[in-house]
């Protein structure tokens, strides 16, 4: 195993060093703290190049079949002659997400859409005082047991908000390769021999599992590593390939990703969320153009555990 310092991990992707900073900080690159200093493992460098490079090859592909006529060159040619100011996007994090803003800076050639990962409730909260443009959430909603529009209704009460499907995608465990402690399901949560990695407060899948420890009589303190935390579900998966816990609630493409091994254990609904005048603008029109796209719908599939049939749809309309 070798380790690059950030110094070098920015020679290799020709950026700054704080740039490579933000990515660690925003779970995009994954790295080993050792005293004060912070260490980029090569595995983890190499998967993101990897993805980096799945992205690229995306953005050159040509239109796969003469009735698909949308397809990736036809979208980046409309960044060309269309104005399109970044958007500021706060919420949840999502490796799908993370590949929308990839293929939107590559395509226009700068940044497009400046992400935040704060967790689905903060990004609400955020969205809703005016400080981002659109929101990702999924928030389970424990009366209903519907997605995302309970939360959100009662946040935005009386203004006029749009709630759109982005993808529906696969929760479970991220576990090591093999499955060493025999992991099965929401149950193994009794088990004394577990440590887990858990989510900040107010993330859609520290959601879920608070709300499955209930249904097991259980409270946060009677699992191990509960207030061991990472803000995304590439930081989850990586803390478990490193050995830091034996199990990560966390969705079926992070674990791909990085190559843990991963029990599925529920479908939910990611969203996007945002006020009607945003929905309205050209900005807005240009990401469902992307969105609708079977090129990037494909894509997004082959990161594993997504459905996209129902991707740029609306779902709700609040206060209109």
């Amino acid at each position: 195993m070798h380790l690059y310092t950030p110094e070098e991990v920015a020679a290799k992707l020709q950026i700054s060093k704080y740039t490579v900073y933000e990515m660690v900080k925003r779970g995009e690159l994954p790295a080993t703290r050792i005293g004060k200093k912070i260490r980029i493992d090569q595995q983890d460098l190499d998967a993101y190049l990897q993805r980096k490079k799945g992205a690229s090859a995306f953005i050159s592909e040509e239109t796969p079949t003469k009735e698909i006529p949308d397809s990736a060159q036809l979208i980046s040619n409309k960044f060309k002659t269309l104005s399109f100011s970044p958007v500021t996007f706060t919420g949840s994090h999502d490796l799908s997400f993370d590949y929308l803003v990839r293929f939107l800076e590559e395509s226009s050639g700068g940044s497009r859409i400046i992400p935040a990962f704060v967790g689905s409730m903060e990004g609400l909260f955020q969205l809703f005082r005016g400080q981002a443009d659109m929101a990702g959430c999924h928030l389970l909603d424990e009366e209903t047991g519907e997605y995302n529009v309970p939360f959100i209704k009662r946040i935005f009460a009386g203004e006029q908000v749009v709630v759109v499907r982005f993808v529906r995608r696969t929760q479970g465990w991220m576990i090591p390769r093999g499955n060493p402690k025999h992991i099965s399901g929401w149950q193994d949560l009794k088990r004394k021999d577990l440590t887990i990695v858990n989510r900040q407060k107010g993330a859609g899948t520290r959601v879920l599992l608070d709300y499955q420890l209930k249904k097991l009589n259980l409270k946060p303190g009677d699992i191990k590593g509960c207030d061991q935390i990472e803000t995304t579900h590439y930081g989850a998966a990586a803390a478990v390939s490193r050995g830091e816990a034996d199990a990560a609630l966390g969705i079926e493409s992070a674990a791909r990703a990085v190559g843990v091994d991963f029990v599925p254990l529920t479908r939910e609904n990611y969203d996007l969320v945002m006020h009607r005048s945003f929905y309205d603008s050209e900005s807005w029109r240009l990401i469902k153009h992307v969105l609708s796209s079977d090129s990037f719908k494909q894509n997004i599939v082959n990161l594993g555990g997504y459905e996209v049939d129902q991707t740029g749809q609306i779902v709700e309309e609040i206060g209109l």
